[in-house]
């Protein structure tokens, strides 16, 4: 019989892989968001969209009672630490009163589901130690990282007063073709192939409100951070594996490497036969205020259940270029 598994978040760039990762291995797969892809669900008998809002508990607990999950992914987030100074009351509510929420109604319902819950290095805040592992100091520095790490804690705090096969996923940066715009990967990738096929300027906008490429410029702020840099589908294959063994535990999920935005740069313009400083302005404004050098321990991870990052930096980066360049190729043929 095949199991049963409920993705929260699951139109996001992380849910996208994860439901395509589970529907591989014969999963029923129950997706949650805002609204329902009706599409795809028509396309695979075993993909269950449920348009519900994730902050309304009586309907979460409805839709867990009504499925009965062997394993549920709990994705749904505010996902950038920039946004969350600008709403930190929804922040909270997502990302750390509903972990708290799926914990209390899988303990009254089911109580042999297992949990995976998606947090995130920036946890760690402030703290500059690294490379880092499930034992570095937290010290968050905005409400997105302190809402994760309270996530982060009442996990093991349900796991060890009450049993729970329930286990966080410490994140460091991933990224893949499917990124949201706003992100700065997503930015280059976009800027690099739009480049390439002669635009000048684009009707997306950056942060600023402004086209995202204008005067064939792309506007950055500080290229010399480093990021530890994965693919988002090799890091879904290490949320089904934290809950395919009979323990449940914390894992810090990463390459162990550390790349600049400056590299990123380099390797997407060079894909497409373009010099990057031919094609890249800087902002102060867009600098962050905090903002750490840092890369993941995943040794524990490695150790324990075998997992390692598969995908290179610059195949990650390339590849994101390649989609950017077929995508925005498509729709100038079309215009």
């Amino acid at each position: 019989m095949s199991r049963c598994a409920l993705v929260t978040g699951a139109s996001g760039q992380d849910g996208s892989y994860l439901v395509e990762f589970l529907l591989a291995r014969n999963y029923q797969v129950h997706a949650q968001s805002r609204r329902a892809d009706t599409a795809s669900s028509s396309q695979d008998r075993n993909l269950h969209w449920h348009a519900i809002d994730i902050c309304d508990f009586d309907a979460l607990h409805a839709l867990i009672a009504e499925i009965q999950p062997d394993e549920i992914y709990n994705l749904a987030s505010i996902s950038r630490p920039s946004d969350s100074w600008q709403n930190p009351h929804e922040t909270a509510k997502v990302n750390a009163l509903i972990p708290q929420q799926i914990c209390e109604t899988v303990l009254k319902l089911r109580s042999q589901c297992r949990i995976f819950q998606s947090t995130s290095s920036e946890i760690f805040g402030s703290s500059a130690i690294s490379p880092q592992d499930e034992q570095t100091p937290c010290r968050p520095q905005s409400p997105y990282g302190i809402a994760k790490l309270y996530a982060h804690f009442i996990i093991g705090a349900f796991r060890k007063n009450y049993g729970l096969h329930a286990s966080s996923g410490i994140m460091f940066n991933h990224e893949s073709p499917r990124r949201p715009l706003p992100y700065v990967s997503q930015k280059i990738a976009y800027a690099a192939a739009a480049a390439s096929i002669g635009l000048r300027e684009t009707s997306e906008k950056d942060e600023r409100g402004e086209p995202l490429l204008k005067d064939g410029k792309v506007t950055l702020g500080n290229i010399d951070i480093r990021r530890d840099f994965g693919f988002a589908g090799d890091f879904v294959a290490a949320m089904h594996e934290m809950l395919q063994g009979d323990t449940a535990d914390d894992y810090v999920i990463g390459t162990g490497q550390s790349n600049s935005i400056r590299s990123f740069c380099e390797i997407a313009f060079r894909h497409v036969g373009r010099d990057w400083t031919d094609h890249v302005v800087f902002d102060r404004s867009l600098f962050r205020a905090i903002d750490n050098d840092t890369v993941a321990d995943s040794s524990k991870i490695a150790a324990k259940i075998g997992w390692r990052a598969k995908t290179s930096f610059a195949d990650l980066v390339t590849m994101m270029v390649d989609h950017q360049v077929k995508r925005l190729a498509a729709a100038k043929s079309k215009s």
